[in-house]
């Protein structure tokens, strides 16, 4: 039998223009997934956009090409939108593409029809949807979705399909009535408001909890830290009510979030960011734990990133050592001749100069070896103390300053070290070694557990949970605690048993924490907070 081999003619993918509004720097783009064997041409040409405008709003497409999948922003052109849209509606629908984070609720609620509508309409015989399902919706019902989408101003909003439909939730008898609910509590990102002390509080706690199965440790252990804290302020007469979504589970009810004072949690950026797009600034939402959640700040409003970013730790690294700097002191600058990542170097060296504080640069690779310790000595002073300060986050190269700082002691000279918190991490380092060399570091957070209340922290988790609790118990407690006081007793700063707290707002009524722990480990193998 033979088989006839043909040519094959190349059929690019069918383009389908998104209505996924997007804003990012004051900008509206179509959010467009692209599809196995879709051009940049066809894509333009759907979109009524040139070629040139997707690699303007996409930069790194020039280098990586269309990506299966790939998420590619298109600049919103009304006129292109009105005359993609005419097909439809000469249809009698438009359609919605399910994302990742809806339920048949949310997408009934934000086009104002009833989820029995919905499924009959689209012949659905169960309330299950997958992610980029392809739902039709009547038209009587898209002129109710683009009033939303567009406010007083004309800007699109920020919930991942624009505009002000954000407050959405799994049930549809979960909504209260604006005028059942009680007054909103004085918003925590507002430093000039007159705060009156009240005894009740609600927040939500969204966490990725349970994933296949498998609970998430770490997570667990921040969700027993809020617990305590919640436990104890209970204690003192508050009345707090927290509404816990496990968001393996699904997004949470958006009605009880935004009727809340504020959301702790999610951790992941991808994860906070959905949440910020579909509460669109209603609520304040705190990111618990990752500092690169920060970049999020200037997209949305009303976000506190509770960890402290590391630049700031930086800076106060360098203000430290400017402080202690004396007249016959020197500092030596010590940095990895060739390292890949040289953060810390640029943002240290940065903090220095805007301090102006004079210091020797030694930058050296760890092969150079034997001839390090020369050229270090030549650089110290035995009249006053030598500040060397390491602006380097490799675990191999810090051990080899640590070991070239050993070698300086015991030549007579006297050394202090700077570094930055993540040495702190290191297993091939000697703690020993960190306190011969007085190491100073500027961190987010330390527990002192020679503190009386850290010890009844601990003391009272292990009796409740059976095990010791971890830094991140720690973070929970600290930080559900914080800001239920920030909500009920009008609290701004705080010293926490693992953390402080002092934010620092923007015009957008975001901020940040600025506040850093100053950690010293003694000669005598003693560790303590100087601030």
């Amino acid at each position: 039998m033979c088989t006839a081999v043909m040519a094959q003619e190349y059929v690019p993918t069918p383009v389908t223009v998104s209505k996924e509004k997007v804003k990012l720097n004051g900008k509206v783009y179509l959010s467009h997934v692209v599809l196995e064997r879709q051009t940049l041409y066809g894509i333009s040409k759907a979109y009524g956009v040139t070629e040139e405008d997707l690699y303007e709003a996409n930069p790194s497409l020039r280098e990586t090409g269309l990506q299966k999948n790939a998420i590619l922003l298109v600049p919103f052109r009304e006129q292109a939108a009105s005359v993609q849209d005419a097909p439809q509606e000469e249809k009698g629908y438009t359609e919605h593409t399910v994302k990742w984070y809806e339920d048949i609720e949310d997408i009934a609620r934000k086009y104002n029809i009833s989820v029995k509508e919905l499924m009959d309409y689209n012949g659905l015989k169960s309330r299950k949807l997958s992610s980029r399902q392809v739902l039709k919706i009547p038209v009587k019902h898209v002129a109710f979705e683009i009033a939303d989408q567009v406010g007083n101003d004309g800007a699109a909003g920020n919930d991942g399909t624009a505009g002000n439909d954000g407050t959405v939730g799994h049930d549809e008898n979960n909504v209260i009535p604006d005028s059942d609910r009680e007054s909103p509590a004085p918003k925590v990102e507002d430093e000039n408001l007159s705060f009156t002390p009240k005894q009740d509080v609600e927040f939500s706690l969204v966490l990725p909890l349970k994933a296949s199965g498998n609970v998430s440790e770490l997570n667990m252990d921040f969700y027993s830290g809020v617990l305590m804290a919640v436990k104890d302020l209970e204690a003192d007469g508050l009345k707090i009510k927290m509404n816990v979504f496990d968001l393996m589970a699904g997004m949470p009810n958006m009605d009880i979030l935004t009727r809340g004072d504020f959301v702790l949690g999610p951790v992941a950026s991808r994860d906070m960011e959905a949440v910020l797009q579909r509460v669109d600034g209603k609520v304040t939402v705190v990111s618990p734990l990752d500092q690169k959640t920060a970049a999020l700040s200037q997209n949305y409003t009303n976000f506190i990133l509770a960890p402290t970013p590391i630049d700031n730790q930086w800076e106060d690294l360098a203000e430290w050592i400017g402080e202690d700097l004396d007249d016959d002191d020197r500092i030596v600058f010590v940095t990895e001749k060739g390292a890949s990542n040289v953060s810390a170097s640029v943002a240290l060296r940065s903090a220095l100069a805007r301090k102006d504080i004079p210091y020797q640069i030694l930058s050296y690779a760890i092969v150079e070896g034997t001839s390090i310790p020369g050229t270090l000595e030549g650089m110290l002073t035995k009249g006053g103390e030598n500040r060397i300060l390491v602006a380097s986050e490799s675990e191999a190269f810090v051990g080899d300053v640590v070991r070239n700082i050993g070698i300086m002691m015991g030549k007579g000279y006297d050394v202090v070290m700077y570094a930055p918190s993540k040495v702190r991490t290191f297993e091939t380092i000697e703690g020993s070694d960190y306190h011969a060399a007085r190491l100073h570091i500027s961190s987010s957070y330390f527990v002192d557990y020679s503190n009386s209340k850290v010890d009844a922290f601990v003391k009272a988790y292990r009796a409740l949970f059976k095990t010791e609790p971890s830094q991140f118990a720690f973070q929970g407690y600290d930080t559900a605690r914080y800001f239920i006081e920030r909500c009920t007793k009008g609290v701004r700063q705080a010293h926490g048993l693992h953390t402080d707290f002092s934010l620092e707002f923007d015009a957008n009524g975001n901020a940040a924490n600025k506040a850093v722990r100053r950690i010293v480990y003694h000669k005598d193998f003693t560790t303590s907070i100087e601030r």
